[in-house]
């Protein structure tokens, strides 16, 4: 891993949740909708019906997941963030 990329997870890693959504926000491009944090796990909830097939069936494993308590966690985002 870079420098940079380790320096900015670590930086990550230390932000408070709400910082760290504000920072999802301005980093991920995506539909609107809201995310949230649950167990430790930030999890983005889309507003509205879904817009395609493909959103729908997303959409569906999303709340899959957050019902069933899995999600992604903030190790496994730092590792997704890495280039």
């Amino acid at each position: 891993m870079s420098l940079a990329i380790e320096k900015l997870a670590d930086e990550f890693i230390s932000l408070t949740t709400q910082e760290k959504i504000e920072f999802l926000k301005k980093v991920i491009a995506g539909p609107p909708g809201e995310w949230i944090e649950l167990d430790g796990k930030l999890y983005f909830i889309p507003e509205g019906p879904p817009a395609t097939k493909e959103e729908e069936e997303t959409f569906k494993k999303s709340q899959l997941e957050i019902e069933t308590g899995q999600g992604v966690p903030l190790n496994e985002l730092r590792k997704r963030l890495e280039i």
